[in-house]
């Protein structure tokens, strides 16, 4: 996903990556005297995945019917099934067909209690590089019991229920979806410019109508100077999202940090008012997918044979007294500087910043297509 390179805005990305000018813009804006969050250096390697048809790993999910089971699915040009993997050895003891289903671009996977109390596992068919999809959709099915005394079965899913979205102002990418215990539904969305939207799916599923997702929160993220991904650019971007099985914790992750919300009493909206904790993941090249285990969040990445590791988390506090005061058309906003605090901001100076930035952005884009130009006309 991360390495095709399409229209206007891959071309915006490749002209930061190619100028590399981009980071260090960025990181000025951060607050002075800012300090390091938690690093993920106690992180370990629990498996590498086993089966090469895992090769592009986009979301993780923990088993509740199945324990020591994870859930994988590769994003766009795979079927639509999803890969359950032993937790300890990273051997594929299943692999399930969801019927009816249609993979354009699986980017993320839940595993979550629904409305009725049954372990499920949530698809979230939600990529969209170039923002033309009238349409996405999301999956649920009921979480197979896996027998971890076999392995490489090929089986099929219940029938699945279909959530038909679209969103609000137009299409839009997104990589991160997370579902709360009951079943409430959560998207990410996804940007380079590090500001993402936060939208509610409906609580009934309706395979017979469109139905329209509804933006509930948004989160501004900063440059962090963190190693991975494929460039600084994914400092900024949301590539996954997890909670808790108690739903007391909410994580979504960038290629490189992840971001911490303690959630009380499931609402989500209130929770992303309060100061996030971020946490420096191991570097990986394609990190997107990421779990919520206990006291540790599971992250995996892109790639075949790609290494699935344990972060422990640290300490989240309640609730924070640094809260950002929303507008009124920007609901629940919250902005983590390179600390991975929330921070108040001057409306004229935030303006300002994101104006330069867009400016910057379209001169390195030029700049990236130029670059292709002047090596088309070489070969």
């Amino acid at each position: 996903m991360a390495d095709r390179c399409r229209g206007f805005r891959a071309a915006i990305v490749c002209g930061c990556a190619l100028l590399g000018t981009v980071p260090a813009a960025l990181a000025a804006t951060s607050p002075a005297g800012a300090t390091s969050p938690m690093a993920g250096g106690s992180s370990r390697p629990v498996f590498r995945f086993a089966d090469t048809r895992i090769d592009e790993a986009s979301g993780i999910g923990v088993g509740i019917a199945s324990p020591g089971v994870v859930y994988v699915q590769n994003d766009s040009g795979d079927s639509a099934r999803f890969f359950a993997v032993d937790a300890s050895t990273g051997t594929t003891l299943a692999v399930y067909t969801v019927p009816g289903a249609r993979n354009v671009d699986w980017e993320d996977l839940a595993v979550a209690r629904d409305a009725r109390g049954v372990p499920s596992v949530w698809l979230a068919d939600i990529g969209d590089n170039d923002a033309t999809r009238d349409e996405v959709r999301i999956y649920r099915v009921d979480e197979p019991v896996v027998d971890r005394h076999r392995v490489g079965l090929q089986l099929t899913t219940s029938a699945p229920s279909v959530w038909r979205l679209r969103y609000p102002d137009g299409p839009t990418d997104a990589e991160a979806l997370t579902v709360a215990p009951g079943g409430a539904g959560y998207v990410v969305t996804k940007s380079f410019f590090g500001e993402s939207s936060v939208y509610a799916v409906p609580a009934i599923a309706d395979p017979t109508r469109v139905q329209t997702l509804r933006r509930v929160a948004a989160i501004r993220f900063s440059m962090t100077g963190t190693p991975g991904g494929p460039s600084a650019i994914g400092q900024l971007t949301a590539t996954g999202a997890g909670m808790s099985a108690d739903g007391r914790l909410l994580a979504v992750r960038t290629y490189t940090d992840a971001y911490l919300w303690p959630v009380s009493g499931g609402d989500i909206a209130a929770a992303l008012r309060g100061s996030p904790v971020r946490l420096a993941l191991p570097e990986q090249r394609l990190g997107e997918g990421v779990a919520v285990q206990r006291s540790t969040l599971l992250v995996d990445s892109e790639g075949v044979g790609s290494t699935v590791y344990a972060v422990p988390t640290p300490s989240v506090p309640t609730r924070s007294g640094s809260v950002t005061t929303a507008a009124a058309s920007e609901p629940n906003t919250v902005r983590t500087d390179s600390t991975g605090t929330s921070a108040r901001r001057s409306t004229t100076v935030g303006r300002s910043r994101w104006l330069w930035l867009g400016l910057g952005a379209l001169a390195l884009a030029g700049a990236g297509l130029f670059a292709v130009s002047l090596r088309r006309r070489r070969r």
